[in-house]
């Protein structure tokens, strides 16, 4: 188990390099390569993009990236274009959502080491969800 934790701490862990982050970015949107935008378009997309990606490891930005292209985007719904790059919200979004899959893994991995259990509620036990919130849910 301690050696889980040792491979799974450093990327949850990992503080951002917006240099690093934005050197992924690049690659992404060379794949995607704008037609015919001017400099100063170029680089506010390049500022849209580092700011939705500022505050994020660099490795989290890379996974956001190869999921974008592998596809994998279902966390961020239905309508995706997949043609194009995604978005600074969307791929911002992506590397939220791998940053959060290894901080879970690390707290369960510590946990697990601590010797404490996750405590699992069954679902009729469980209470009810107020009527706002499933109103709000179900739209």
């Amino acid at each position: 188990m301690s050696q889980l934790v040792d491979e799974v701490a450093p990327l949850a862990e990992a503080k951002p390099d917006a240099v690093v982050a934005l050197g992924q970015v690049a690659k992404l949107l060379t794949v995607f390569p704008a037609a015919n935008i001017g400099a100063a378009v170029a680089k506010a997309r390049r500022e849209a993009y580092e700011i939705a990606i500022e505050d994020v490891p660099a490795w989290t930005v890379e996974a956001a990236a190869k999921r974008w292209l592998k596809g994998e985007v279902a966390t961020l719904g239905d309508k995706v274009n997949l043609s194009f790059p995604p978005s600074p919200p969307q791929l911002r979004a992506l590397a939220l959502d791998e940053w959060a899959k290894a901080r879970a893994a690390l707290w369960r991995y510590r946990r697990l080491m601590e010797g404490k259990t996750e405590r699992v509620v069954p679902l009729e036990k469980r209470r009810p969800l107020p009527k706002e919130m499933l109103q709000a849910l179900n739209g």
